[in-house]
């Protein structure tokens, strides 16, 4: 299985999903504290929330886990 290279740099599979998210609703799961949310997203960019932020291409809760969020969608 291949990534896509964003910036010369190898992208893990894991945060494919979130690049290729571009605009609408979907779901996101902690895999630490299990937290579950509804987010939008809206050109890639995760929209302000409370305790969910981006960085990079990954979606992180603040619950302190080093580990991105699963992101699920269905568009």
């Amino acid at each position: 299985m291949t990534t896509p290279a964003v910036n010369g740099k190898q992208v893990p599979a894991a945060q494919k999903l979130a690049s290729e998210v571009l605009s609408g609703e979907a779901m996101v799961v902690c895999p630490k504290c299990k937290a579950i949310q509804s987010v939008f997203i809206n050109d890639g960019m995760l929209m302000p929330t409370r305790k969910f932020q981006q960085r990079g291409n990954a979606i992180y809760h603040d619950c302190g886990s080093k580990l991105p969020c699963r992101i699920y969608r269905d568009w």
